[in-house]
């Protein structure tokens, strides 16, 4: 029988990975909401990638929440081509319960081959955690006003991604 201790480290793992594996998660992420219009290159994905968001991220987003609600999921594409004709990997967000990883907003995040079937990395991922961190203040989601206060010129989603009024027109 397992411990506590545990099975309070497993379940959050085991929640994932099935939820990234359900139809209406992970295989579907190409229908969720686009929030990137065009390919951005990424520096730091190392890989040309879109942004999808699933209505509780979108919802979010759209509306400034200072903080995101547990369930809400952003998957990051990453092609080796501006032409998006080689899917490399897909990368994912998910806001978990309070206390998951409270120095770091709660965020759980994994990468998996463009299947989903095989997942190199999850959970509390260094790389992930330390880009993130930058934008600690919008509960670690990247936007046009948060790259302008930073005052990063090179970040192109400054450029790419709208902010709230560009929703409401």
């Amino acid at each position: 029988m397992l411990e506590g201790k545990t099975m309070k480290f497993l379940f959050p793992i085991l929640f994932i990975i099935v939820s990234l594996l359900a139809q209406d998660n992970y295989e579907d992420w190409d229908k969720q909401y686009k929030l990137t219009p065009t390919v951005i290159d990424s520096d730091a994905h190392n890989a040309y990638i879109e942004i999808f968001t699933n209505k509780k991220a979108t919802s979010a987003y759209i509306n400034k929440a200072k903080e995101y609600p547990v369930g809400a999921i952003v998957y990051k594409p990453l092609y080796q081509d501006k032409a998006k004709k080689i899917l490399v990997r897909v990368v994912i967000m998910e806001k978990m319960y309070k206390g998951y990883d409270s120095q770091n907003g709660d965020w759980f995040y994994a990468v998996s081959n463009p299947k989903g079937d095989d997942v190199y990395e999850k959970g509390r991922i260094d790389h992930c955690i330390s880009c993130h961190k930058l934008v600690k203040d919008t509960d670690y989601m990247f936007s046009q006003s948060v790259m302008k206060k930073i005052d990063d010129e090179n970040f192109e989603l400054e450029r790419i991604i709208p902010d709230l009024e560009l929703y409401e027109k």
